[in-house]
């Protein structure tokens, strides 16, 4: 409230300017309904001076009223900042935090839903009957764990979650764990290995059969 007077005081003048001419429009307007109404006592024109102009020859002019340069002020702390931003640096952390603090418990919350809870069930039973019926004795020879340590995993750190998740099949954050170093279920080397150029499509095609 006191930012908003101090405000109003600041543009007094304009205010004045702009309202001189409707208050004294409504003036002559209630002038015009009186009996004694007569073009030597019109209403005087104190606020614009129109009269006293016209008198002396000058053609009155409605003058537009010049703005003054509005401020942008920080909506945390009121200091002055640069146009298009709502928060000075300081208080923009602040909000930050807090936003990601709230998206958090947000995010919480919704996953504790029965239909999370159900499509979260279900992505674990699929997972398990993959693990349980994948078949050691289809991987290529070579592609052993030490080959996957030092020739593939180091590759994907550059490869985008995006498309570890479309290749096999896996959740964001799991993929995520990926790019980071997480060695993943050794039925998930082979798709890997061709997703970083070490085995070709055909070879991939060929240990499918």
């Amino acid at each position: 409230m006191a930012q908003f007077a101090t405000r109003l005081a600041e543009t007094a003048q304009v205010w004045a300017r702009a309202v001189a001419p409707v208050a004294e429009w409504v003036a002559r307007q209630l002038w015009s309904t009186t009996r004694k109404r007569m073009q030597s006592n019109l209403p005087p024109t104190r606020l614009t001076q129109s009269h006293r102009r016209e008198a002396k020859g000058i053609v009155s002019a409605l003058i537009a009223p010049v703005a003054p340069r509005i401020e942008n002020l920080c909506r945390g702390c009121g200091t002055t900042i640069r146009g298009g931003r709502n928060h000075c640096s300081n208080c923009a952390v602040s909000t930050a935090s807090e936003r990601l603090v709230n998206a958090a418990r947000t995010g919480r919350i919704a996953a504790r839903s029965p239909e999370a809870r159900a499509r979260h069930a279900e992505s674990e039973r699929r997972h398990a009957n993959a693990r349980s019926s994948w078949d050691k004795s289809n991987q290529p020879a070579w592609l052993t764990s030490e080959v996957f340590a030092h020739k593939i995993q180091p590759l994907l750190a550059d490869v985008s979650t995006a498309a570890l998740r479309a290749q096999i099949g896996v959740s964001r954050w799991y993929a995520g764990r990926i790019r980071h170093g997480y060695r993943p279920h050794p039925r998930h080397w082979v798709g890997l290995a061709q997703l970083v150029g070490t085995i070709s499509q055909q070879q991939t095609r060929a240990v499918a059969r």
